[in-house]
């Protein structure tokens, strides 16, 4: 399920962007690393705290949403346990608790202002409960899931399902894999705070249907944006880069 990596791929110098390294404790007491990387602009928007997906660690995924300083966003971005320089190892419940433990982190020390929480395949299934475990006592401005899905049981045994190698162990993925953290049904809990799940049509990494499953189990206000020329995880780097502007303005147009 996961692959995560310790070694280093890049950082932000190398796009001309500033970042202060910062550790932090999750409730369980691991050490978790993340990169903090401020707005480039005098007046700031707000903040994003990213959910990266799937193997290597931040050192890597940064660079998804790299341009958001520009655009006047700070950019929090963390490793799950296990990843980078994060302690301990991956789990679906760890991989919740370090999440919690990074908006916590943000709120208490950056922004006071509602945050964006964004998560990006496999991080939009943690980005999603994480959101469901803080909306009481950590206000958000928006919730976005970005090719992401709903239940590691039903990935699992859909993933073995795609080739007759794996075809017979499918009942597997429901005995090892654990959906307690897993968002499921709960996602209508995110309501009232406004939903946006973005998927690419050509993603066959993680289907579109499980975003076309989330929007119906979601409750107002949401949005699906369906990308019919995006692939898994390229959204704002194709079609001339015309979704970023979408994504910021709306973000403007929030209430």
């Amino acid at each position: 399920m996961y692959f995560p990596s310790r070694d280093k791929f890049g950082e932000p110098k190398q796009i001309g962007l500033e970042h202060e390294d910062i550790f932090f404790k999750d409730e369980s007491g691991k050490n978790i690393h993340g990169w903090w990387l401020p707005a480039k602009t005098k007046k700031v928007k707000g903040t994003f705290v990213y959910f990266h997906g799937n193997a290597q660690n931040l050192t890597s995924h940064f660079y998804s949403m790299s341009w958001l300083p520009e655009a006047g966003y700070n950019y929090f971005i963390f490793d799950y346990p296990g990843y980078g320089q994060s302690e301990g190892a991956p789990s679906p419940k760890d991989n919740v608790v370090s999440g919690i433990a990074a908006v916590e982190w943000v709120r208490k020390n950056k922004d006071q202002n509602p945050l964006i929480i964004y998560g990006q395949s496999m991080g939009g299934a943690v980005a999603l409960r994480v959101a469901v475990e803080i909306k009481d006592r950590i206000p958000m401005k928006a919730v976005i899931s970005d090719g992401g899905f709903y239940s590691f049981r039903k990935i699992a045994r859909h993933k073995m399902s795609l080739s007759w190698v794996t075809w017979i162990l499918q009942p597997i993925g429901y005995l090892v894999m654990n959906d307690s953290y897993a968002v499921k049904s709960r996602i209508s809990e995110i309501s009232p705070t406004p939903l946006l799940l973005i998927h690419g049509q050509k993603d066959v990494v993680v289907e579109p249907r499980w975003s076309e499953e989330m929007i119906k189990m979601a409750q107002d206000p949401k949005e699906l944006w369906r990308i019919p020329e995006g692939n898994h995880g390229d959204s704002f780097w194709g079609v001339n880069l015309k979704y970023r502007q979408q994504l910021l303005d709306y973000l403007e147009n929030l209430k």
